[in-house]
């Protein structure tokens, strides 16, 4: 495993991703040209913060390049993350190289650059890692988070429970009972901002967003279990930002949805109509409530706002929301703005940074440790990890094991299927297990499972 890692570029991304992993003792370098980045990062991170261009020998040898196991290059500039990576492996040619590229230039078909020809181990896309979260979010409406595990064998969903729903006042305990096979397992509950990791006593309150592991086939089931009738059929999506992540969701729904693309700008329309030829485009302004009326917005099912302004995000959100549209998603590039904009009733938010550190988290941590997810405005990580052979939790229920006080196991991925945990259910060294945990109690879950 990875310990001494560089990260080029202090912005949204690299500051989240240092932040993250120094929180798990590894050692840190980052280097930012700008000061303002590298004063933050000063003030708020364990590393060394180095105040220079990313891409310049000198620098990449202060922050001894030379002997990093890892070196993550996350600027807004392609050519630059491409450089560095480039730079290190030949300053270490056993150094692994991860680069965040956006450009169709460098990672489309079309390319005259093979990255990984020039030493480069991991591409990072954040439009398209955010355009696969929303298309998940559309393809199923009633939730407001989703990822999928085993090749989509498995789902951790978060959603709100109806007030008539079988849930309300009951705890975890009881409703273990009311099934013969449970369906889900509750690994989260966001109660007003506060994060609870339940156990068998806690009780569902109205309001209460609460975080669960699905097996594909108990979906239905789980959404009518949380009150709602049958899953909320979206047939007409409109888009608002014909930027890049605009333009990628377009691609990705056009085939199984009608899409509106709406932009203000009609040079970035101009380049959608190349792309998009079968998608309806629209020009205007997503928070002109006339426009709207205008563009059909009682017609939609679904509205995604993802232009490069958060504020025009947020309230023409707030605004589709308010005109009745069923399923609103918003794009948010800081994630310290998550938690507050989930309190606004907009269905569900997306941050491409945060899809960045995600992704390139599944990356380092290799292993047994497989991968580690932030969950957006939540105080809790998934972690998904295989025991070792000698560990105490193999071969032992789990019911029998002292497991940290903050941390749960949600499902366990097993060689011949996949299982929803309870306290019965038993782990082996083959098997990938899905554990929900605070992130200052994840050393005491690796170390569990070692």
């Amino acid at each position: 495993m990875a310990r001494k890692i560089v990260i080029i570029g202090a912005g949204q991304v690299g500051f989240y991703l240092a932040k993250t992993l120094s929180e798990e003792h590894y050692d840190i370098s980052i280097i930012d040209i700008d000061p303002q980045k590298c004063k933050r990062a000063r003030e708020h991170l364990d590393a060394m913060v180095i105040e220079g261009h990313g891409a310049q020998g000198s620098v990449l040898a202060e922050a001894n390049t030379a002997a990093a196991d890892l070196f993550i290059a996350v600027t807004r500039m392609d050519e630059i993350n491409i450089l560095a990576c480039m730079k290190a492996r030949k300053m270490n040619p056993k150094v692994r190289t991860i680069a965040r590229v956006r450009s169709d230039d460098y990672i489309g078909p079309n390319n005259l650059l093979d990255l990984k020809a020039e030493g480069i181990d991991m591409i990072i896309n954040p439009e398209r890692t955010a355009a696969l979260e929303i298309q998940h979010l559309v393809q199923n409406a009633i939730a407001q988070e989703i990822m999928p595990y085993a090749d989509g064998r498995l789902y951790m969903l978060a959603l709100t429970p109806t007030p008539e729903s079988k849930l309300m006042n009951q705890s975890l305990r009881e409703i273990g009972k009311m099934f013969t096979e449970l369906p889900f397992r509750t690994v989260v509950i966001d109660r007003d901002g506060q994060t609870i990791i339940p156990k068998g006593d806690h009780v569902f309150l109205e309001g209460d967003k609460i975080f669960v592991m699905c097996k594909r086939e108990h979906l239905d089931e789980m959404y009518q279990i949380c009150g709602y009738r049958r899953e909320k059929k979206i047939n007409t999506v409109m888009i608002l930002g014909a930027g890049k992540l605009g333009r990628l969701v377009a691609w990705n729904l056009k085939d199984d949805y009608n899409v509106r693309l709406v932009d203000k700008e009609e040079r970035r329309l101009d380049v959608a109509s190349k792309k998009l030829p079968d998608v309806l485009l629209l020009e205007g302004d997503g928070m002109d409530v006339d426009f709207l009326d205008s563009a059909g917005i009682k017609d939609i099912d679904a509205f995604i706002s993802v232009t490069n302004d958060e504020t025009t995000n947020l309230f023409s959100g707030l605004i589709t929301k308010r005109k009745g549209v069923g399923k609103v998603i918003v794009h948010i590039s800081s994630p310290d703005y998550i938690p507050l904009v989930k309190g606004l009733g907009i269905n569900s938010v997306v941050s491409k940074n945060l899809t960045s550190v995600d992704a390139i988290m599944r990356y380092v941590l290799r292993g047994r440790v497989h991968s580690v997810m932030m969950l957006e405005g939540i105080d809790t990580e998934i972690i998904e990890l295989s025991p070792s052979e000698n560990s105490p939790i193999v071969g032992n229920a789990l019911k029998d094991m002292d497991f940290p006080k903050d941390a749960a196991v949600g499902a366990v991925i097993h060689p011949e299927g996949v299982e929803i945990a309870t306290g019965k259910t038993i782990m082996g060294p083959d098997d990938r297990v899905l554990v929900f945990t605070r992130p200052n109690k994840l050393a005491n879950v690796e170390a569990l499972f070692n």
